[in-house]
């Protein structure tokens, strides 16, 4: 595995990367950090050269500048390509990553050979005012932190807010079964990321809620692929929306990933599935496509 850092004007941005040939850029949603891609990366690397950063604020990176946008970072993943040595690169950005990628095809498009787009119902909702609606309940801790007036108040409890996400990873149910063996190692991963991750959350997610994802659907020119992550409450809640945000991308197809409920889903633990959808799509010599056709 290859690890490294590359200069640019939002810092020193750190990256793991592994395998040869076309790059394939993974962009890590908030929260966490190319730790997140590490089996991933074991996937593609046969077929590849993945490649996953540390975004500002995240892993080993430099810390993220206040009031950056989501467009400020699609602009700093095209200077991470041209960084790497590549003319362009496919992406892959997920949840928080997948507006990064987003912005970056839309502003960029020569740096971009291929899209996906990966993410639970709520996380691609075109319409800004819903999915901001949708998401509140991740944004809700970091917005109440940031309206504390007493300093103190406000250290004390994003203090306790870190503590709360390690212990819940730390402790999760099921983490020293046989059954799950990978268990312990992604509590780690998740962990580690938790306390790189104080302040860069709160930015990332400013930015987020800011960003006009339909608008940037539109702007999209490049061949597509929509990953919706679906799971049982969302199905009952908010619906699918991978069709929706076809409808806005004129060169796409959608593809689903059946998963048990949770809030930010990484899918860790499923690179090989993941791996067999995604490698067809990034391959040069993958069928033709059919526009809106679903994989399950």
């Amino acid at each position: 595995m290859e690890r490294g850092y590359l200069s640019t004007r939002f810092g020193q941005i750190h990256y793991i990367a592994g395998g040869d040939g076309v790059t394939v850029l993974l962009i890590h949603q908030s929260g966490r950090s190319s730790r997140m891609f590490l089996d991933l990366i074991g996937v593609l690397s046969g077929h590849f050269r993945a490649v996953a950063i540390d975004l500002p604020g995240f892993g080993n990176s430099a810390p993220a500048e206040d009031g950056i946008a989501i467009e400020d970072l699609g602009d700093l993943c095209a200077e991470v390509i041209a960084r790497l040595g590549a003319d362009a690169a496919h992406v892959y950005g997920h949840h928080s990553g997948n507006k990064i990628a987003t912005a970056l095809a839309g502003r960029h498009p020569d740096k971009v050979k291929r899209l996906v787009l990966a993410g639970q119902s709520h996380s691609i909702i075109p319409d800004q005012f819903a999915r901001n609606k949708a998401i509140d309940k991740f944004v809700r801790p970091y917005r109440q932190s940031a309206e504390m007036r007493d300093a103190r108040a406000l250290k004390s409890e994003k203090w306790a807010m870190i503590y709360r996400t390690i212990a819940s990873a730390w402790w999760q149910p099921g983490i020293l079964s046989d059954a799950k063996p990978h268990a312990e190692a992604l509590a780690y991963a998740l962990v580690l990321d938790t306390l790189q991750a104080g302040e860069g959350s709160a930015k990332l997610y400013s930015a987020n809620l800011n960003y006009d994802l339909a608008s940037g659907y539109r702007a999209i020119p490049v061949e597509t692929l929509v990953l919706e992550i679906v799971t049982p409450e969302e199905d009952m809640l908010i619906g699918r929306q991978g069709g929706a945000v076809c409808a806005l991308i004129r060169n796409s197809e959608l593809a689903e990933m059946q998963h048990e409920d949770g809030d930010g889903i990484t899918l860790e633990g499923r690179a090989h599935e993941l791996g067999a959808i995604l490698i067809p799509f990034l391959s040069d010599n993958r069928p033709s496509k059919i526009k809106g056709a679903v994989q399950r």
